[in-house]
């Protein structure tokens, strides 16, 4: 994809099942600046409003060598995870030495030239159910079954029909409504209880029912579930709605 022969900057595409997206790492900026670049380029893709990107994690096959010859595999046969963080609109301190990898790292061991990864976005409520946010996951067409979704990536919300809503509705006046409606409060809260998780919970698929856009927050697919208790999560908007 490079064709400069510019060994200072990597070319990967980013995809979803109808479109796709040539990303540009450029390895003389500041370890920092890659990071902000890259949730730039995501955010020109998926129509995502920049401020609404939080995490970012790229998944590779593993490779050869384990930590810490390769800082992104800790046991052998297990996937290469790479993971990043955008901090808008707060300026920062996150140094190299804040993680287990360098710029270096990055460019040696992790990104090559020409790599492409498929995109998931899943879209999430902050627990106060005040405002929203995207994750992306970028996995490696290596780990991809041609039709099958896994527990690494989802067929089903890979495409720019799904990119465009879940844009819509994030760059939309939501959180203007969400703001006005009852939840459970957090106030004096140190640590969540099952009891406490289970109230906010319920009123987020409410509020996804309510306004009919849980659709776009979880799959129907059979590996949408819930991350903090690993359970599989039931459809959450209602069928017969447009």
């Amino acid at each position: 994809m490079n064709n400069n022969k510019d060994c200072d900057k990597t070319t990967i595409r980013v995809q979803v099942s109808d479109a796709y997206r040539d990303i540009i790492i450029d390895w003389s900026k500041e370890f920092r600046d890659i990071e902000k670049e890259m949730f730039r380029q995501l955010a020109e893709f998926t129509g995502i409003s920049l401020k609404k990107s939080k995490d970012l994690g790229f998944i590779k096959p593993p490779g050869n060598n384990v930590y810490p010859d390769n800082s992104y595999v800790h046991v052998v046969g297990h996937l290469a995870y790479c993971n990043m963080r955008n901090s808008y609109p707060e300026a920062q301190d996150r140094t190299e030495s804040s993680v287990l990898f360098t710029t270096q790292d990055l460019k040696d061991k992790y990104f090559r030239d020409g790599d492409c990864f498929s995109l998931n976005t899943k879209m999430k409520m902050q627990f106060t159910l005040d405002e929203l946010y995207v994750e992306y996951r970028l996995v490696h067409l290596d780990l991809i079954d041609e039709t099958e979704c896994s527990l690494s990536f989802c067929h089903h919300i890979s495409n720019k029909g799904f990119l465009d809503k879940q844009a819509k509705i994030t760059n939309s006046d939501i959180e203007s409504y969400l703001r006005d409606q009852p939840r459970p409060s957090l106030n004096g809260i140190v640590f969540f209880t099952n009891e406490l998780h289970d109230a906010i919970f319920m009123r987020e698929r409410e509020i996804h029912a309510d306004l009919n856009i849980g659709q776009y927050f979880n799959s129907y697919c059979s590996f949408s579930y819930d991350e903090m208790f690993r359970t599989i999560r039931p459809r959450i908007y209602w069928p017969n709605r447009g």
